[in-house]
């Protein structure tokens, strides 16, 4: 089949050299032109995508990097995976969402299937997709084209095949549900169809905000656990032992990525409409959103223990992307406790092995990870536990080191 997916992001690219390893054709929209750039030279930008499979789906001809969907030609399916943001009061945006629709209104034919692969609220694909596309190009939907919903279930940075991944799949309409069933059926191994397109946006949330309603927990007890004296970590390790009942997460500095920051936000947004309000979901985005400056707080504690204040002290970051293993700093929590820290007069440094020393930020300086900075530095405070970070040089050097993510044992340094 002839396929174009607008976005290629974390979502769209795997998705993408998937689909076109699998024998379809793939016309990749990309509008950034930096990304578009480095696709047409088969670099990835995306941990989950090696340059030799760019380069052999682009050698095959069966992955074509454009810039502008208007110089694709006819396809069978449309694939939108774009972002998905939230306003500024917390309630979604679908602005990305809207622009791909329009860009495919302009050109598509009779016959096309339609698949949002962006998290969106319950209900959005039949209250709000469909009926924008009507608008813009005349046709119908369920008569002259389909249109279907299929959550994505990409973990950057986790080892294993986008393939091997159970495919949920909806549809507006029995033969929607069956082209995009028969569709992804090549593309992997299982496809797990719900009766409607609301069941799968919902599940899409659930499956998110189950893991951030967790993590507040352990956030929330991690406060308490570190005046008790008590290593919430090893009671977590502990607690693991058990082999039915409980699964473990993590506390940390905080929440970032693009999904689960937001998702609380789309599924409290769909319960509001439904006339529910949410005690849970409110207290969880606002202990996770508490963090960085719990981090601050606690670190503006060790120094004092040393005579020192936050105004006027300098602290190293270690680590800005959103989660190890990743160069996405999306919504990390490093700037907001960057914007703690500085409020308090601190100059902050970062470092960061995937990201470089050209991140933009107006809160902190990017330097190369050296002994020299570490002892200059009254404080290093490791965010994010890339791999790639030279732990020993940081043991080594540091006058203070402040474990937010349980990396290193050793007595010297403070935990979280």
């Amino acid at each position: 089949m002839r396929v174009a997916a607008i976005g290629q992001g974390y979502v769209g690219l795997p998705l993408s050299i998937a689909i076109a390893s699998s024998g379809h054709t793939l016309y990749a929209v990309e509008i950034d032109p930096v990304r578009f750039d480095s696709l047409r030279a088969c670099r990835s930008y995306i941990v989950d995508v090696a340059d030799e499979e760019l380069r052999r789906e682009t050698a095959s001809g069966r992955y074509v990097p454009v810039s502008d969907l208007a110089d694709v030609p006819e396809v069978d399916v449309y694939l939108i995976s774009t972002p998905t943001p939230l306003t500024e009061d917390k309630t979604p945006d679908l602005t990305y969402v809207d622009r791909a629709l329009a860009q495919i209104a302009a050109v598509a034919a009779p016959g096309a299937l339609i698949v949002i692969e962006s998290t969106v609220y319950p209900g959005a694909l039949r209250r709000h997709v469909a009926p924008l596309f009507e608008r813009l190009s005349g046709l119908t939907s369920g008569v002259d084209v389909f249109f279907a919903y299929s959550p994505d279930r990409v973990d950057p940075g986790r080892e294993g095949v986008l393939g091997d991944v159970p495919k949920l799949v909806s549809g507006l309409g029995e033969q929607a549900l069956e082209a995009i069933r028969s569709f992804y059926g090549t593309v992997f191994k299982e496809v797990v169809p719900v009766s409607s397109c609301e069941v799968a946006e919902f599940t899409k949330l659930l499956e998110n905000t189950f893991r951030y309603l967790n993590i507040a927990f352990v956030n929330e007890l991690s406060k308490a656990t570190s005046e008790m004296d008590i290593s919430l970590r090893e009671v977590i390790s502990a607690a693991s032992t058990k082999p039915f009942g409980f699964m473990p997460f993590h506390h940390g500095p905080g929440v970032g990525g693009h999904c689960l920051p937001n998702n609380v936000h789309y599924l409290n947004h769909a319960l509001n409409s439904a006339g529910h309000k949410s005690a849970l979901l409110h207290a969880a985005a606002e202990i996770n959103d508490s963090m960085p400056r719990h981090v601050m707080q606690r670190l503006s504690a060790s120094l004092e223990q040393q005579g020192k204040t936050l105004d006027g002290a300098t602290v190293l970051i270690l680590g800005v992307a959103f989660k190890s293993g990743v160069a996405d700093s999306r919504n990390s929590p490093a700037f907001a406790i960057g914007a703690e820290l500085v409020s308090m007069g601190t100059t902050v440094k970062v470092t960061d092995p995937w990201l470089g020393i050209d991140m933009d930020a107006d809160a902190f300086t990017a330097v190369e990870l050296t002994a020299a900075e570490c002892r200059a530095a009254d404080a290093v405070l490791l965010v994010t536990d890339h791999q790639e970070i030279d732990y020993e040089t940081v043991l080594a050097s540091a006058n203070l080191i402040f474990d937010c993510r349980g990396m290193l044992n050793a007595a010297e340094v403070e935990q979280l």
